[in-house]
């Protein structure tokens, strides 16, 4: 009788599991629904690379699992998965070595982008600008490129940024402001040394 007892007792724990390893699973296939696109937009703005912000984006939801109980006692889930996003990514981006365009490459680049008139041309061209600006915000220092990669994902608001980087949001700002002046400076100054062809 005892035996039996014990055997219903097991069965109850055993059901009680799996109730509860369904329901985590659910919560973390309810949390990749719904912010798979945030942490992948996170991870590429760091790490500028399509195959890169994927491992990032699953390295990012395999930590969400790791610490899902952390996650119960988390006032904003959305910044607390979006933080860990950005540490990954930051992880992964110290690990690789960082290419940046030479002057000469980068004066090259300006003048034959200035030459470029056809539409098909206009595309290249397009492309060729927005890998010579993420040239030039690599150049940029750390806390001023960080809050600029940030703030250019839809998603996170400056006071967003903030609490991801641990600063004011007067602070995150002030860092835009300087970052896109000197972005633009720098633009400028290309612009002026090497001018264009025509």
């Amino acid at each position: 009788m005892f035996e039996g007892r014990r055997t219903v007792a097991e069965q109850a724990f055993v059901s009680e599991a799996v109730m509860m390893a369904r329901t985590n699973e659910d919560a973390l296939e309810s949390a990749v629904r719904e912010h798979a696109q945030l942490v992948y937009r996170i991870a590429y703005s760091a790490l500028r690379n399509h195959h890169d912000a994927e491992d990032a984006t699953q390295e990012t939801f395999v930590r969400v699992l790791r610490y899902r109980k952390k996650l119960q006692g988390v006032r904003d889930p959305k910044a607390w998965l979006a933080l860990i996003a950005w540490r990954v990514a930051v992880e992964r981006s110290k690990k690789r070595p960082e290419v940046s365009l030479s002057e000469a490459e980068t004066a090259s680049a300006v003048v034959e982008l200035r030459s470029q008139l056809v539409s098909a041309e206009e595309n290249a061209l397009g492309k060729e600008m927005a890998e010579l600006l993420a040239s030039l915000i690599t150049t940029l220092p750390d806390s001023l490129r960080d809050a600029l990669r940030l703030s250019t994902i839809k998603e996170l608001s400056p006071s967003e940024v903030s609490e991801l980087l641990g600063t004011s949001e007067a602070s995150v700002r002030s860092r835009l402001f300087r970052a896109r002046r000197i972005l633009k400076e720098k633009l400028s100054a290309l612009e002026g040394s090497y001018g264009t062809r025509r």
